[in-house]
């Protein structure tokens, strides 16, 4: 029995399940529009993974380390060197290798060179135990971009970062200077925390920790007054250099931000000057009662106010993280985002991309006339075969 294409079971069923098809690859397709200095930002976070496969073998079985990055310490509970308490998905996010990215945006728009042919530019930076992992991100996009740090660090740490005595900051600074894999090295180390002196530990654990300074040739940053640990910084930097770049806070150090009160003047990110706002705010209703607070200038107000040059302030990791699209609570974490490359730091996915639908109309209708013009000249063929018949 004769049937053309058109009315062919199996051959309807085939064009159905090839359109559909189409529509598939239409729906799923998408355009990506790479951000500016992608293939900085890919390389930065590159390197930072890399450099985690350093570190993990610190793990701490006790705490889930997504990247298994061997940076995420302990809670305050099971540390004794531990200043104050911390956020563990803060800890967390910033051991994703894609946050030394962010670093790279910061850089762009401060202006500093990536051009390897060029003289570094150099930034100074004021680095705790808290976050290793934003250290490391840190460490990942100077490498990348060919920016030289001026470190000072602080051997204290909040819960859930380097607080462990014998995994602290300078543990894992060592760890990948003896790999050869950074050559920055810190130029000198404070005690951190209350007063930059641990004032809120006991004396035998802020001993231990000052011997370890010691004992790993580091030059160790005291004073008996918060502005003496303020000044020696601030002379220290100047030793190293007179044209930085930026200067870079990552944690809460008090010498270089101030206390927990007056470090909220200096919003995370990159700023250019503290908030005034807030400034006012504590003008009227802290610093009238506590006035002493006032003779205590952080390393970061002389930054900004007389180098005049911009600061990169890591703190508040969930605004950041919001703010970068990067994921924060355990929950946002899914195998997509966590991939080098993922997020719109990286660039802006459009989905439906243009050339893709189009082909795919195109196809689907070329199916369509195909299937129809066959069909037509089927059944054209099958009536002359008809009329020669009656001739006959």
């Amino acid at each position: 029995m004769f049937r053309p294409y058109i009315k062919r079971t199996y051959i309807l069923v085939l064009v159905a399940m090839i359109n559909l098809l189409l529509v598939y690859l239409s729906y799923q397709s998408y355009s990506f529009t790479k951000s500016q200095d992608y293939e900085l930002k890919i390389r930065a976070a590159t390197i930072m993974k890399n450099a985690l496969d350093l570190t993990k073998g610190l793990d701490n079985p006790k705490v889930i380390d997504r990247f298994k990055s061997g940076l995420v310490g302990v809670d305050s509970t099971d540390s004794q060197m531990t200043t104050k308490k911390g956020f563990l998905e803060s800890k967390v996010a910033t051991t994703n290798p894609n946050f030394a990215a962010v670093f790279i945006d910061w850089f762009s728009t401060i202006g500093i060179s990536s051009d390897i042919s060029n003289v570094p530019d150099t930034v100074a930076v004021s680095m705790t135990g808290s976050f290793p992992g934003a250290n490391i991100a840190f460490l990942s996009a100077c490498k990348a971009s060919n920016v030289y740090p001026v470190i000072i660090s602080s051997i204290g740490s909040s819960s859930w970062g380097a607080n462990q005595i014998d995994k602290t900051w300078i543990e894992i600074e060592n760890t990948l200077i003896d790999a050869n894999f950074f050559n920055y090295k810190s130029k000198a180390f404070s005690l951190g925390g209350d007063n930059d002196q641990l004032d809120e530990l006991p004396d035998d654990i802020k001993k231990i920790l000052e011997n370890k300074i010691i004992k790993n040739n580091y030059d160790i940053i005291s004073g008996d007054q918060m502005q003496d640990a303020v000044n020696k910084r601030i002379k220290k930097y100047k030793e190293q250099s007179s044209n930085y770049k930026a200067y870079v806070n990552i944690g809460g150090s008090s010498a270089s931000l101030g206390d927990s009160t007056t470090s909220k003047m200096y919003l995370p990110g990159l700023i250019f000057g503290k908030d005034e706002a807030i400034a006012d705010a504590l003008d009227d209703e802290y610093y009238d009662e506590y006035e002493y607070q006032q003779e205590v200038i952080p390393v970061v107000e002389y930054f900004l106010s007389e180098q005049k040059i911009p600061v990169i302030n890591v703190r508040n990791i969930n605004n950041l993280c919001e703010w970068y699209g990067l994921p924060y609570s355990n929950l946002s974490f899914n195998d997509d985002n966590v991939e080098v490359g993922a997020g719109e730091l990286f660039g802006i996915k459009t989905k439906h991309r243009f050339s893709v639908v189009w082909l795919s109309t195109l196809a689907s209708l070329a199916l369509i006339a195909w299937l129809a013009i066959s069909s037509i000249i089927q059944v054209n063929n099958k009536m002359k075969e008809i009329d020669n018949d009656s001739i006959i």
